[in-house]
C-alpha cells in the first residue's frame, strides 16, 4: 500500500517532469516537493521509511532522490530530515555501484 502511494504521490509526476513544460511541471515539482516533505516526522524518529532496517520502499525512493536536482526540485529546511535520510541512502557501496555513469553525471 504504502508502495501505491509513492507511486500515486511522487512517481507519477516524474512523468510531468520528464514530458512537459511549464505550469504541468512547475506543478509537478511542488507536488513532489510537498510529499517528501511529509516524509520528515517519520525520518526524525527512524532511519529508514518503514522503520530503523533498510527495505524495498528505500530502494525505490532512492532514484528520485538522487534526481531532485535535475528536476529543479529544492527541498524546504523542514525536509532536513529527509536529506540527511536521502545521503544515507546514498552512502550505501551497493546504491553508488548502482549508478550508471550517466546517473553519476546527475549530480556533479
Amino acid at each position: 500500500m504504502v508502495l501505491f502511494n509513492f507511486e500515486h504521490d511522487l512517481f507519477t509526476h516524474v512523468d510531468t517532469l520528464q514530458h512537459s513544460l511549464g505550469k504541468a511541471s512547475d506543478k509537478a515539482r511542488v507536488e513532489i516537493r510537498d510529499s517528501l516533505s511529509q516524509l520528515s516526522p517519520i525520518l526524525t524518529k527512524q532511519k529508514y521509511l518503514m522503520n530503523d532496517e533498510f527495505s524495498m520502499l528505500d530502494v525505490a525512493i532512492a532514484p528520485l532522490l538522487w534526481r531532485l536536482e535535475h528536476y529543479g526540485i529544492e527541498l524546504p529546511k523542514v525536509a532536513a530530515p529527509v536529506l540527511k535520510y536521502r545521503e544515507r541512502l546514498f552512502s550505501r557501496p551497493a546504491f553508488i555501484s548502482a549508478l550508471t555513469p550517466t546517473e553519476k553525471a546527475l549530480r556533479k
